[in-house]
C-alpha cells in the first residue's frame, strides 16, 4: 500500500492542531497506529516553527512508500531551518533537535514559492499492508514526494465506504 495525503491550513497557531489532527486521522486510517504518538510530535513542532517563521498558510502532505511514512510541512518561506538553541535549558529552539531525534530520517526540500520541511518515521515489517505495495512497477502512475521518494496510489480496505 502507497498513499499520499494533502491538506492546506490557515496561518494560524489553530493550524497546530488541525495538522496534527489531519496527520493522526491519515495514519489511523492507513492502519498505522503506532506511528502516531511520534508524527503528532514531530507534526506540531513543524507546523509551529511554520507558522511563527514563515507567516503564511501551510500544506502538510502524509505519504506512505517504499516502507515508511513521510510527513511534510510546506510554507511559504524559501529560509531554510536553523537551530535557534544549542542548550536543553532555553524556552525555545529544540523543534528541529527533537525531529532529529525521533525522526528515521529529516530534511529540507525547496518546492515552488517556498520549501518543504520532511521526515519519515519507519513501518515495521509486521503491517499487514505491506504487500499491498506496487511501488516497484516502471509503469506506475507515481507521486514524486517532495523528498525524492515516490508514492503510488494503491487500493485497500482504508477505501471502503
Amino acid at each position: 500500500m502507497c498513499r499520499v495525503a494533502s491538506q492546506e491550513f490557515g496561518g494560524t497557531i489553530a493550524a497546530v492542531a488541525e495538522a496534527r489532527g489531519f496527520v493522526t486521522q491519515q495514519l489511523r486510517r492507513w492502519d498505522l497506529e503506532s506511528l502516531v504518538s511520534d508524527a503528532e510530535l514531530l507534526t506540531s513542532e513543524l507546523v509551529t516553527n511554520a507558522v511563527l517563521h514563515a507567516r503564511g498558510d501551510v500544506t502538510v502532505t502524509v505519504a506512505v512508500a517504499e516502507g515508511v511514512a513521510e510527513i511534510g510541512v510546506g510554507d511559504r518561506s524559501t529560509d531554510l531551518p536553523e537551530q535557534r538553541s544549542r542548550t536543553w535549558r532555553a524556552e525555545g529552539g529544540r523543534g528541529l533537535r527533537l525531529v532529529d531525534l525521533v525522526a528515521l530520517e529529516w530534511g529540507v526540500a525547496p518546492v515552488a514559492g517556498g520549501k518543504q520541511i520532511w521526515f519519515r518515521l519507519d513501518i515495521d515489517a509486521s503491517w499487514p499492508h505491506r504487500t499491498d505495495c506496487p511501488c516497484g512497477g516502471d509503469d506506475l502512475e507515481r507521486v514524486r514526494l517532495e523528498s525524492g521518494r515516490y508514492a503510488v496510489a494503491a487500493h485497500g480496505p482504508w477505501d471502503a465506504p
